[in-house]
């Protein structure tokens, strides 16, 4: 693809980026967000759910705005007489990507480029270059100013406090979610749009009592994203009640002291969405539709969970005194939705509502199972390609750990398998 095939929204979004680039000092800008989900969309085409992702699509829109920079350089135009910093900041941007991914090689083992350097994440990657400021020659220093200022997030992890210090988490084990919603923009492009922006429209179409129960206040959410990192069913933090449908980020607050990002597990999103791609004899618009009402739905359990704030909970607060209030607003959720939808959907959820003992009972059954097919999947080949690597079969048990995507599980393989070579070694001798 090159600038020929661009339509004149695509070129004006840009000269618009490449301005920001340019002349800005990496401040959040929606309008430059926009742009770069105007390019992603003019170089993946219109979105399909069904579709796979290319990996590439991220290289292709540098290799856009390059060339639109030189366009601009070689025109003489006035804004781009001194176009240095935008130069830099493409040039940086090619090598920090790549860096980011061997950074994180163990942890994002799973993640294809496709599904990882979205539209909203490589704004937020050009927006942290910004930030570091110049010189910008020294590109392995650079990198390492972006990556400590990009990894801002690792969710729930408990931390030991000794007399001395505070212990830290591990650099590595930090990781920048991928912003699917950001407000003000909108949903990102890809194969998760229609679900996130079905999902965030019932969330703000719902009533003040549930949102209030859920501690969910939609004007404070500023950006939705998923955790990028493999779920790992059996961590003992992921084992805390609605753990993997979310939280609040508890380190991102704004300056009214309420949580701004929340953080959805992509195990979660790709279990839902596995519903709308199977062939079904229901319509796709209505699988989109209660795909995204679960999505909803979990949301505000999550959030109740966390509760929105700091202080949204006092040391008397317990899992049982919370979750028979989230059950409550849950069911009141799903059944006040159910009520809102076109007449044909109504009458077909009510009679499955009524066979399944619960409202949009198919969508979240699947997602239940869907959870405990991959939980039993990954117990599966971690305990073969343990058993493997012990019984003297590295080949075997490596073909196994390629399938574990939870770094952890995979690593204690891996473990597993240098143990047993390094005593075939000795006994060899």
């Amino acid at each position: 693809m090159d600038l020929r095939d661009l339509g004149s929204e695509a070129h004006a979004a840009l000269e618009q980026s490449l301005g920001y680039l340019n002349f800005s000092s990496g401040n959040a800008d929606s309008r430059f967000l926009t742009s770069i989900n105007q390019l992603y969309e003019a170089v993946e085409g219109s979105w399909d759910i069904r579709a796979t992702l290319p990996d590439d699509a991220w290289r292709t829109v540098i290799r856009l705005m390059h060339a639109k920079l030189d366009e601009l350089v070689q025109a003489e135009s006035a804004a781009f007489a001194d176009a240095t910093q935008a130069k830099q900041v493409l040039r940086l941007i090619e090598f920090v990507l790549p860096q980011y991914r061997e950074f994180h090689r163990d942890l994002l083992f799973h993640q294809q480029d496709g599904l990882l350097f979205r539209p909203f994440l490589l704004a937020r990657f050009f927006e942290a270059i910004l930030q570091t400021g110049g010189p910008w020659d020294d590109d392995n220093a650079v990198c390492q100013k972006v990556l400590q200022r990009i990894n801002d997030y690792v969710g729930y992890r408990p931390v030991a406090v000794l007399e001395t210090q505070r212990c830290e988490v591990y650099a590595h084990e930090k990781v920048r979610p991928i912003p699917l919603y950001v407000r003000g923009v909108g949903a990102a492009i890809g194969r998760y749009q229609p679900v996130i922006e079905r999902a965030i429209q019932m969330i703000e179409a719902t009533d003040p009592d549930i949102l209030r129960a859920a501690g969910f206040y939609p004007d404070h959410l500023e950006e939705l994203c998923i955790d990028p990192r493999a779920y790992d069913f059996d961590h003992p933090v992921n084992k805390r009640p609605n753990y993997h449908f979310g939280q609040w980020d508890i380190h991102t607050i704004n300056d009214h002291g309420f949580y701004s990002r929340f953080v959805i597990q992509q195990v979660t999103l790709e279990s839902l969405t596995q519903r709308i791609v199977r062939k079904s004899p229901i319509s796709l618009s209505d699988r989109i539709t209660e795909a995204a009402a679960v999505l909803a739905g979990t949301i505000l359990m999550a959030s109740g969970i966390t509760g929105p704030a700091p202080d949204a909970y006092d040391s008397n607060m317990t899992l049982a005194k919370l979750l028979p209030v989230i059950a409550g607003y849950r069911d009141e959720f799903y059944a006040r939705l159910i009520n809102q939808l076109p007449a044909a959907h109504q009458r077909r959820l009510k009679d499955e509502a009524n066979r399944l003992r619960q409202p949009f009972g198919a969508a979240r059954q699947h997602l239940n199972a869907e959870l405990t097919k991959r939980r039993a999947s990954q117990l599966e080949h971690v305990r073969l390609a343990s058993i493997f690597a012990r019984m003297g079969h590295p080949e075997a048990a490596q073909r196994r750990i390629d399938s574990i995507a939870v770094v952890s599980a995979r690593m204690m393989c891996q473990i597993d398998c240098h143990l047993t070579t390094a005593r075939s070694l000795v006994d060899a001798k």
